[in-house]
């Protein structure tokens, strides 16, 4: 998990850097700009969580199991638990509906986490790698 500094800032600048870093991700033009800011952004640690993230909340959407989401992801039952309430509560309702506006293809996501898009196979075997590697 990313460390955050122990020194809390203003809710004023807190809400400034915040909108400064939304302006900067709108303008991005096309996806290869998004990805370049975000790898500009982003360590690879906290680009990993972001993607499990998202991916637990698509995942959860489509009514996989928790505990298959957990052994897919190699997240905590807790994560996934408390990700579900949040879903249940409304929490993620923009990230669903632009989801589904998308059509976003939940299995080739998973894939593209599980391979680290396409570099790593997967750790469910030959097999399955050749199968999704066309």
């Amino acid at each position: 998990m990313p460390h955050i500094s122990s020194k809390k800032l203003s809710p004023k600048l807190t809400g400034k850097l915040f909108s400064k870093l939304i302006t900067v991700l709108g303008k991005a033009q096309n996806q290869q700009s998004l990805s370049l800011i975000t790898n500009e952004l982003f360590t690879s640690t906290e680009k990993i969580m972001l993607a499990k993230r998202l991916a637990i909340i698509l995942l959860l959407a489509k009514n996989i199991p928790q505990h298959r989401i957990v052994e897919t992801l190699n997240v905590s039952p807790s994560t996934v638990a408390k990700t579900s309430l949040g879903i249940e509560i409304g929490k993620y309702n923009t990230i669903l509906k632009i989801s589904k506006k998308e059509k976003l293809d939940i299995e080739k996501l998973v894939w593209n986490i599980l391979t680290v898009g396409g570099i790593m196979p997967p750790k469910v075997g030959r097999k399955y790698w050749k199968k999704y590697s066309k």
